[in-house]
């Protein structure tokens, strides 16, 4: 059976809804499209955090600043502002800093009565006994406090806009789209796998990982990779991991296994590439009455689309050995390992590490995605961005720096300061 509304949206994930809530708000007729329940593929695995520093990046630190902004609107979710805290050398801190205009200036501390607690802006560089009191679980010469940045309740903002989206009369519909009708060359709705055609005026892609495989149906040659990324929940019955803690990162190379135990493991397949140094990026925050721990130094490169990855063998110790680096208390836990949830989604990103936002080269179709680990932050900004794109409305100055068509221009030169985390 044939289905038609003003705008259908390939994907009910956080993205997608929210696209769908701004199109709503505008008075357009919103029709979703996914084969799983809303966000529960890659949304609901999410770490939550959000943060307003991204180094040589200003238009994504502009992305998610404004998503901040609409943030506002939603009163019943929420959010805290403990800050990312990133621990290593302080020569190697001070380089992270440089680029980071946006977040706001950079103070040193070598005594704990300057650091300013409650910061709403800024950079704090502790070393020395600055550091030693105010982060004293720490093993690290010097940290790191970036600001505003925090956590945010990503599972009720996307309730909340799915609650708008249905008060404003938008409807979901199960099923997976295999491919895309185009009739005089512009796309004018979805094929589904069930052999209904659903059209509409426009189409928005936001199909997570499945972004990849639509984008290739229409001819569009944007660069874009999967990456699976995992996490696992601790609980922590001895209270090692500090509840007050900001998010922790670990800004420095680091090694699992020590000089006995590195040889004995020489013999084990899944642990070889983990026996040298590692790069930096284990993270983790505390989270109810437990932690989550996150280290992927080598995410794995995943053909197919998917919602539920498999992770490396031994992936809980992995994690927890990485973060026992810089939070020693957590060393107990390596002798009894303590059970673990561990979950986990597929990353798609571009080689610059900016999504994609804005009509693709044939009309009637938007991509929405590519938002690799911070969709959480960026879902607002990007909404309502993929909103103004489709109604020809007035663009932000940072809008192009997302903008799908920006591979079809030979003099486009990716910059060189994004990051992941």
């Amino acid at each position: 059976m044939d289905a038609r509304a003003d705008v259908l949206v390939v994907g009910a994930g956080l993205l997608g809804l929210s696209a769908a809530y701004f199109l709503g708000k505008r008075g357009l007729g919103v029709l979703l499209l996914d084969p799983r329940p809303p966000l529960t593929c890659t949304s609901d695995k999410s770490t939550e955090c959000y943060r307003v520093f991204w180094p040589g990046d200003e238009a994504l630190a502009l992305l998610v600043g404004r998503s901040l902004e609409l943030l506002g609107a939603f009163p019943e979710v929420r959010k805290n502002r403990r800050g990312y805290l990133y621990a290593g050398r302080e020569e190697a801190l001070l380089a992270l800093s440089e680029g980071a205009e946006t977040t706001g200036p950079l103070r040193r501390h070598t005594r704990p009565e300057t650091y300013p607690e409650g910061a709403a802006s800024g950079m704090d560089l502790l070393v020395g006994e600055a550091l030693k009191a105010r982060f004293p679980y720490l093993r690290a010469e010097a940290a790191l406090h970036v600001r505003p940045a925090g956590w945010l309740d990503a599972w009720g903002l996307g309730q909340a806009l799915w609650r708008r989206v249905r008060e404003a009369g938008g409807r979901l519909l199960p099923g997976r789209a295999v491919g895309l009708e185009v009739e005089g060359g512009r796309v004018v709705g979805v094929a589904t796998e069930g052999g209904a055609t659903l059209r509409a005026e426009a189409v928005v892609l936001a199909a997570g990982p499945g972004l990849p495989e639509l984008l290739r149906a229409l001819g569009e040659a944007v660069p874009l990779t999967r990456e699976a990324h995992f996490k696992a929940w601790f609980p922590d019955p001895q209270g090692a991991f500090p509840k007050e803690a900001p998010l922790l990162i670990l800004q420095e190379e680091v090694r699992l296994f020590g000089e006995e135990e590195a040889p004995l493991l020489e013999g084990e397949e899944a642990l070889a590439p983990y026996l040298k140094a590692l790069p930096p990026g284990a993270h983790a925050r505390p989270e109810g009455e437990g932690f989550l721990a996150l280290f992927n130094p080598f995410p794995e490169r995943v053909e197919r689309a998917g919602c539920e990855p498999t992770p490396p063998p031994f992936y809980p110790e992995l994690a927890l050995r990485a973060l026992a680096r810089l939070l020693p208390g957590l060393e107990g836990y390596l002798r009894a390992l303590p059970k673990a949830r561990v979950d986990g989604g597929l990353y798609v990103r571009t080689p610059e590490n900016r999504p994609l936002i804005g009509p693709l080269a044939r009309p009637g179709a938007y991509a929405l995605g590519a938002f690799s680990g911070f969709g959480v932050m960026a879902a607002l900004g990007a909404g309502e961005l993929l909103a103004k794109h489709l109604l020809g409305e007035a663009l932000p100055p940072h809008a192009r720096a997302f903008h799908p068509g920006r591979y079809r221009d030979p003099d486009y030169r990716p910059p060189a300061g994004s990051h992941q985390l």
